[in-house]
């Protein structure tokens, strides 16, 4: 994602205000801001087609764009049109030397980094926490921002082993009520995990139905909740048309980076 000029941004989304200019700046700020730790965000829906690997994409470039270092962009998702595709990278065998790294050096053994972003799809990744644990566990300290695709997941299978791995779970879901409510329902449960990772809830737009879902479950929320808007350009990994789509990724992505990593 390009840098957006957060003057035209504000205007084209909040008018003139000043209070919109501020907001974006924030945002921009939280995204760049320097980090104690490797910030490990999961990108995680609980049906598939949600969008979980959109927005993990858009996150990845959102923050690469905004950040100095490289980010580490994982895909241990199901199917062929995760992460790693979207970024068109291709799977990558074990390395021994990644394996057992000491240097960034010996992290980036066997992986390419483009555009700020370095892209790690195991192999196999069948078993996404088990993928994640071998292949990405042993580098991951060596990003300030590490961003995991693990696709749609079950709340009774794997969901809670997938959101342990993280300091933030992004839980994507559908803004139409009754996928929002269930995404919801879970959110409990995964903050409440022994290793309390923070969530945000992103609601994707689908159906063109605006915003007012995400709207009302923001009302009183001890998470945060972030709407994405309907965007045509999204389709198949595509970039954002909308200014309020870019403005809806910079403020998703200032919230899993500024995040503290535990329940608030």
């Amino acid at each position: 994602m390009t840098v957006l000029d957060l003057r035209a941004v504000s205007t084209a989304v909040f008018g003139s205000g000043a209070n919109g200019r501020i907001r974006l700046t924030g945002w921009d700020a939280a995204i760049r801001g320097g980090l104690s730790t490797t910030r490990r965000v999961g990108v995680v829906s609980l049906t598939p087609g949600a969008g979980a690997s959109t927005v993990a994409h858009q996150l990845t470039r959102a923050i690469a764009g905004r950040r100095s270092e490289p980010v580490l962009a994982v895909d241990v998702s199901t199917g062929a049109t995760g992460l790693a595709a979207r970024l068109a990278a291709a799977p990558v065998p074990p390395d021994e030397t990644r394996a057992a790294a000491r240097t960034t050096a010996e992290a980036l053994s066997g992986l390419s980094e483009q555009d700020g972003v370095v892209a790690l799809r195991p192999r196999d990744a069948d078993d996404a926490v088990g993928a994640w644990l071998g292949e990405a566990a042993p580098i991951a300290r060596f990003f300030d921002v590490a961003i995991t695709d693990f696709g749609p997941r079950h709340p009774l299978v794997d969901l809670a082993a997938c959101a342990a791995l993280c300091d933030i779970v992004c839980l994507v879901s559908d803004a139409r009520r009754a996928a929002a409510e269930h995404a919801r329902s879970v959110v409990g449960a995964v903050r409440g995990l022994p290793e309390s990772p923070s969530v945000v809830l992103a609601l994707v737009d689908h159906g063109r139905e605006g915003d007012g879902v995400a709207r009302a479950f923001a009302t009183g929320a001890d998470h945060t909740v972030v709407p994405i808007p309907f965007d045509a350009g999204l389709a198949a990994g595509g970039r954002a048309r909308r200014s309020a789509t870019h403005l809806a990724v910079v403020r998703l992505a200032a919230a899993v980076v500024g995040a503290t990593g535990r329940s608030e």
